[in-house]
């Protein structure tokens, strides 16, 4: 322990004479390793944490899958798998949505998931207050209860610890709280707020063909995940069995819930991972690069000590330690910078990186990045401490306090640079994609003109909107006085805006040619719109009409085509006076085709559409729910955000008690749509822009370094009548040759790296030629110029003081 602890003093003394060289190495070292412990930190949340629920790897997500389907279950099938299933000890439904909530001041809207009674037993999550839904209330009249999320029961009820019991209203009703969820229980979303019980109805019962909930299930104990999957396989053909006309071609996919939530986030947050662990390598290899140049100049101070007895173990003790030091130092210095970088990235990506609230710096990633300053004291002192340990003491005793540097040293700085380029090469290549991507994705047509429109959502209360007739009359009276308004050109409503990943689908059949078989149905996206909602968006018509007042109740049904339906059902035919039909509603005639829109996200193909209007939703599958929950678009002549106060008041003017909920321009729903995409890019070219740096400044070290042992030579070849050119082509020589083989090297490593973040790019190939091109030019001309700074400094060497040199 004395020894330690002498090393320690010693090592602390030595790195305090350099302030200079110690605050350069540390600075460099926390930068590198800030950027692992703020990525490990969300990997740790996301990938490595088991969810807050009791036993999570026993909880499933049960989705019902076809040849061109993959979601929501109905009942009826529901029913079936509880009854025939010994697989499960319990399966829970739920949806998620919003509600209308009576505020202090103002009408709110909350995000509620209506669930099963069964659902928080399946989780395995006891509530904090109170208790949680009894079997019977799922009936008609005993499910007015509510359990509140810590958060709501914090914001809107001021921690109350006698709220149980009490009423709140929620969608024109009194719902009486009996319960309050613990802070860590997020879910099915992590805005979720409040939790209702189901209330089926009559239809939900009886037709497989009405998928709406989402499933989840515990496995028994002893039971594996493949014998559940087998299991339920089999009960899902012998659902198909008795009725092939709904169940033709479906089966059942069961996910294990940890991995259902984190399967879109996985490959990224591993693709970052990866890149921070290259910068921290390069930021190695630059501390590695100071402290064999400082080496050289305690090359006598080393001899002197061999000589007076300290054996080679004892040299390299002292050495590491050192560098342990300021590995700590480095350690410490970046866990606080993480802590800053960290709250920055969760402000950025909070709104699609499941488990957000999850996410801190806590005892395991503080134990990350102990253990990560430890090896990389290790990784970056080890090099630099072998050579100077076994350096030759005549030799450099014979030195004369110089700072002479052997050729080993020479070899090793050299290997260190072409690493350094590699490795920023791969970055740079990575980062030239994504950023090659992200234009590409903005370049891409989404079928609309998002340009001064306002959009806001509205879900009407079922008690007092119950009837079809009262739900249009309100959204008829709405939109008229919205149109009124001063700066409004038009105004139209669509129960599913573009670009959010929500919609309806269901299969389809076109009058006329033989259908096709059970299962092998067509699928289409649905969505229910009033008749100025196309022009509001720009959407151009490609044939026919668009929907007018009169296509009404009253009136024969009509829908409207996009052209990707339209290529793949009618192709050589002309569509209009056609008659479509989903598998649960009358045969309506198309009267018009309207251009594709990127309805789904820009990244996912464009699925056939049917549009049908709002006053003929009943004939439709399009249920009363849909019919009361609309998005509303506001074309404004200027800036639509100057026209909010103007349209909530048109509602308050109708409802006093209707809230809006999502208020967004549609230039904001279109960038929300790539912000994924967005923050991949920036984080990539961020590590990249800082390996870079690190990569041009080892490769300058290096280059002066090597300048500088060589002002001798240099002097020597100056006075034997070499040119300042002579000397530039020395030196930049020397480091063109290492930045090619790094290149190289980098090119090799790239091509094989970059093919696993091939799922995050849109329009490029992860090998595409133009970007490996343009990145190893641009690396080679920074390199070139990093190298031309020293050279051009050493031509300048006065002869005759260089032959002083020593």
């Amino acid at each position: 322990m004395t020894t330690i602890l002498q090393d320690l003093r010693y090592g602390l003394r030595m790195l305090a004479k350099k302030p200079g060289f110690t605050a350069v190495a540390v600075l460099t070292l926390a930068l590198g390793i800030s950027a692992n412990s703020a990525i490990f930190s969300i990997i740790n949340a996301v990938l490595l944490r088991p969810l807050p629920l009791k036993e999570p790897e026993r909880i499933i997500k049960v989705w019902e899958r076809s040849r061109n389907f993959q979601g929501t279950v109905s009942v009826p099938n529901l029913k079936d798998w509880r009854e025939q299933n010994d697989v499960f000890t319990e399966i829970a439904i739920y949806q998620f949505g919003s509600v209308n909530l009576r505020g202090r001041d103002n009408p709110e809207r909350a995000q509620v998931a209506t669930v099963s009674p069964n659902f928080f037993n399946v989780l395995g999550v006891p509530p904090h207050l109170g208790r949680t839904f009894q079997a019977n209330e799922d009936r008609a009249g005993r499910h007015r209860v509510v359990m509140l999320s810590d958060q709501m029961w914090q914001q809107n009820f001021g921690a109350d610890p006698n709220i149980v019991g009490q009423n709140m209203q929620l969608g024109g009703e009194d719902f009486t709280i009996i319960g309050v969820m613990p802070p860590s229980f997020r879910f099915p979303l992590r805005s979720t707020e409040l939790w209702v019980p189901v209330v089926y109805t009559a239809k939900q019962l009886i037709d497989r063909d009405e998928h709406f909930f989402f499933a989840v299930g515990r496995l028994k104990d002893g039971v594996t995940f493949e014998q559940a999957q087998e299991q339920m396989k089999t009960i899902a053909q012998r659902i198909e069995q008795q009725y092939p006309e709904v169940q033709a071609g479906r089966s059942v996919l069961l996910i294990p819930l940890q991995e259902e939530m984190v399967q879109n986030v996985r490959q990224t947050l591993l693709v970052l991972l990866g890149a921070v662990g290259c910068v921290l390598l390069i930021a190695c290899t630059n501390v590695a690069n100071l402290l064999l140049a400082r080496a050289a100049s305690r090359r006598k101070e080393v001899a002197i000590r061999t000589a007076l007895g300290a054996g080679r173990g004892r040299l390299l003790r002292q050495l590491l330690t050192e560098s342990m030091l300021l590995a700590v130092m480095g350690g410490a210095l970046g866990l606080l910078m993480a802590k800053w970088g960290l709250d920055l990235l969760l402000a950025l990506a909070a709104n699609f990186l499941p488990r957000a609230n999850e996410v801190s710096l806590d005892g395991r990633v503080v134990g990350f990045t102990l253990l990560l300053s430890v090896l990389t004291g290790i990784v970056f002192g080890l090099m630099p401490a072998l050579n100077i340990s076994k350096a030759d003491v005549q030799a450099s005793l014979k030195e004369g306090g110089g700072s002479g540097d052997g050729p080993q040293s020479h070899g090793l700085r050299s290997l260190l640079v072409v690493a350094e380029v590699a490795l920023a090469l791969v970055l740079l290549v990575g980062a030239g994609l994504m950023i090659k991507s992200f234009v590409r994705l903005q370049q891409t047509e989404t079928g609309l003109q998002a340009q001064n429109v306002l959009t806001l959502s509205l879900a009407l209360p079922e008690a007092k909107y119950r009837a079809p007739q009262t739900t249009s009359a309100f959204y008829a009276q709405l939109l008229g006085r919205i149109e009124s308004l001063p700066g409004v050109e038009t105004a139209g409503a669509i129960n599913f805006l573009p670009l959010q990943r929500a919609g309806f689908n269901d299969r389809y059949l076109i009058e006329g040619p033989t259908p096709p078989p059970p299962g092998q149905e067509p699928v289409a996206e649905q969505r229910a719109i009033t008749p100025d909602y196309f022009r509001v968006l720009g959407i151009p018509l490609v044939a026919g009409r668009f929907f007018n007042a009169q296509d009404n109740e009253q009136a024969a049904s009509v829908a409207i085509i996009n052209q990707t339906l339209a290529r793949r059902s009618f192709a050589g035919q002309n569509p209009i006076g056609q008659r479509v039909r989903t598998f649960d509603s009358i045969w309506m005639t198309v009267v018009g085709v309207v251009g594709d829109v990127k309805q789904s996200g820009i990244t996912r193909p464009i699925m056939p559409e049917i549009f049908v209007p709002t006053l003929q939703v009943a004939p439709s599958k399009f249920n009363e729910t849909m019919a009361r929950n609309m998005s509303l678009a506001v074309r404004t002549a200027s800036d639509p955000m100057a026209l909010l106060a103007a349209v909530r008041g048109a509602v308050k003017e109708i409802d006093p008690a209707q809230p809006i909920g999502n208020v967004k321009t549609m230039e904001t729903v279109v960038a929300e749509s790539v912000a994924d995409r967005r923050l991949n890019m920036l984080l990539l070219g961020v590590f990249a822009a800082v390996a870079l740096t690190l990569a041009i400044t080892g490769i300058y070290s290096v280059m002066s370094y090597t300048a500088t042992q060589s002002t001798r030579e240099i002097g020597i070849r100056i006075a034997l009548g070499a040119q300042a050119s002579d000397v530039l082509k020395l030196i930049v020589g020397h480091g063109a040759v290492l930045s090619l083989i790094g290149v190289a090297l980098g090119v090799v490593a790239a091509l094989g790296l970059t093919r696993l973040m091939e799922t995050l790019l849109y329009g490029v190939t992860a090998t595409d030629p133009l970007t490996f091109v343009g990145v190893s030019a641009l690396l080679m001309m920074v390199a070139l110029v990093a190298c031309y700074v020293p050279a051009r400094r050493a031509t300048k060497v006065d002869p005759m003081v260089a032959l002083r040199y020593e």
